[in-house]
């Protein structure tokens, strides 16, 4: 892939601080994918060998994960694309879903000057690096008048992967797509039926769905979300998953436990960060100054945590980042101004983080493809 463009500045500033000498290694590594791309098997559904056998059918080599039960994956190699017809831009947004297998969708388009319906297209970034390659399915006048439904029907990408999202196995809702250290995190969180769980960030609704699915729809789960719009993807996702037992509330959870009489057996906190992690990255623009703002957030989440959670209960705190601040620094803040205790975040699938006990559990760019924390702490 041509270099992305990056600040390798602020990126140096923000992150040299945890990688040290292996700083460079993986600032390349957030451009890079890694061998799998993965999904979830939604076992409320469907059955982890009937959803490989019927992919594998339909010429899709699907794998089993060996340590997360309803973890499956694509393997993913990189290969070259040669430009034909149309050059579309897409946003960073778009251009990176398209690595991955998406469609280009209308509303991620910058530009495509002269494009016309059932025309060769060749999807690009910003920067003029090349994503895709397809079949254009509106004209130039549909796609920036109306921002609706697919823009460029893409054959090819660069790391050859299917668009899972246009197969039967998920609108019937037997997959839903989902990273590996975001499925870790429901297992680390360990839900049981009969619980009060909440979700203090539910949207999109991957993890909120992933705990009904290890509760058997069982559990009794609240989730959060402050905007109206979020709340009601989130809703759609877990009606097609087959969810149940599940309130979705519009509100600031930072409020909820002034706001609502609420009390619970286990909390996840999943708050919006500065999603370094989150690879592949055709660019990166974070700051030091975005990583100061995002790093106060949590704080206030988990602060609320902390008086919904019964004694003895159990709190979760994720980040798809990997940055000091919003990481093992949340996680200290979390013990000495939350009084929460720090347990170990098993099963550590990634490996232990950089707390002075190693209990909490990292992701790393460079060796695990995409990076990732997870914390996990009771209330004593």
């Amino acid at each position: 892939m041509n270099r992305p463009s990056t600040d390798y500045n602020s990126l140096t500033i923000v992150l040299g601080r945890v990688y040290h000498d292996r700083l460079d290694r993986v600032i390349k590594s957030l451009h890079s994918m890694g061998p799998r791309y993965y999904f979830r098997i939604n076992t409320l559904r469907s059955s982890r060998s009937r959803i490989q056998s019927e992919m594998r059918g339909q010429g899709i080599d699907a794998r089993l994960d060996e340590t997360v039960q309803e973890a499956a994956f694509i393997p993913a190699s990189e290969h070259s694309l040669f430009p034909r017809g149309v050059s579309v831009q897409a946003d960073r947004f778009a251009a990176e879903s398209v690595l991955q297998g998406a469609h280009l969708y209308a509303r991620g388009v910058r530009r495509c000057h002269g494009l016309r319906a059932g025309s060769s297209a060749t999807v690009t970034d910003q920067f003029g690096v090349v994503v895709g390659v397809g079949v254009a399915r509106q004209s130039e006048t549909s796609i920036l008048t109306y921002r609706q439904g697919i823009a460029v029907e893409v054959k090819e990408n660069r790391f050859h992967l299917p668009s899972l999202m246009d197969k039967v196995w998920y609108e019937k809702g037997e997959i839903h797509l989902q990273s590996l250290p975001a499925m870790v995190t429901c297992l680390v969180l360990d839900p049981k039926p009969g619980e009060t769980i909440v979700d203090m960030n539910c949207a999109p609704g991957g993890k909120l769905a992933h705990i009904c699915q290890s509760t058997d729809n069982q559990a009794k789960i609240i989730g959060f979300d402050r905007n109206a719009r979020k709340v009601e993807k989130a809703r759609k996702q877990l009606e097609r998953l087959g969810c149940q037992n599940y309130r979705l509330v519009n509100h600031d959870s930072r409020y909820a436990h002034t706001d609502f009489s609420l009390k619970a057996d286990r909390v996840l906190v999943d708050p919006p960060c500065t999603g370094l992690g989150v690879t592949p990255k055709l660019s990166v623009t974070t700051t030091e100054r975005d990583v100061e703002k995002l790093a106060s957030y949590p704080k206030q989440f988990l602060s609320a945590a902390k008086r919904i959670v019964e004694p003895g209960g159990t709190v979760v705190y994720s980040v798809c980042t990997i940055t000091g601040e919003e990481c093992e620094d949340v996680a200290r803040f979390a013990v000495e101004h939350c009084g929460l205790k720090l347990e170990e975040a098993s099963p550590i699938i990634g490996r232990p983080g950089h707390d002075p006990q190693g209990l909490t559990q990292r992701f790393d760019p460079e060796l695990d493809w995409l990076g990732y924390f997870i914390a996990k702490f009771t209330k004593t």
